[in-house]
């Protein structure tokens, strides 16, 4: 037994002395130094003064032309200059874009109402003192939504108002669960 391991601690010994005395080490490969290009002239724009625009006067009014009297023309009325309407001084008073869903408006509120009216008994169920603090911005974020539901159905803004409703009504369910 104290052959064998020699004898392969030998073998190993010869194997790896006889590596290292073939194996030529390379020379280090001499490279040129990058030419690194100049760094450009610095180009300075020379500022521009700024020049004035020559205002135009406005044109004079050309004076009538006289006309002679031998020739009496009847005088041909001027035309009316007419002035754009002016625009409407409330919102209320814009024109509405109708949609099918607002096609008829007393139809579009008592919808958006109906909405409205079951966000609000959700939220009458609710127990806002066992709410957590999140739970809570979302009970006030449901009434302020009711509220501004309210207010744009005064204006008559049917879509604007039955998106909020839809809002406060899915709030109120989530608290409700």
């Amino acid at each position: 037994m104290g052959r064998a391991p020699a004898l392969l601690l030998l073998s190993f010994a010869v194997a790896t002395l006889s590596a290292c005395a073939t194996t030529q080490a390379r020379q280090p490969i001499v490279a040129e130094p990058l030419m690194v290009p100049p760094v450009p002239a610095r180009v300075l724009v020379p500022e521009i003064e700024e020049v004035p625009l020559p205002v135009a006067e406005p044109p004079t009014p050309a004076r009538p032309a006289t006309r002679p009297p031998a020739s009496p023309q009847p005088e041909k009325p001027e035309p009316k200059v007419e002035e754009p309407a002016a625009p409407p001084a409330r919102a209320e008073e814009a024109p509405r874009v109708r949609t099918p869903q607002t096609a008829n408006d007393e139809e579009a509120e008592r919808q958006v109402r109906a909405v409205m009216a079951r966000a609000q008994s959700t939220l009458a169920n609710v127990d806002y003192r066992a709410l957590s603090q999140a739970a809570r911005q979302q009970y006030d974020t449901a009434n302020r939504f009711i509220r501004q539901a309210n207010s744009a159905l005064a204006i008559r803004n049917y879509v604007f108002a039955r998106n909020l409703a839809d809002k406060a009504d899915t709030l109120a369910r989530q608290l409700g669960k």
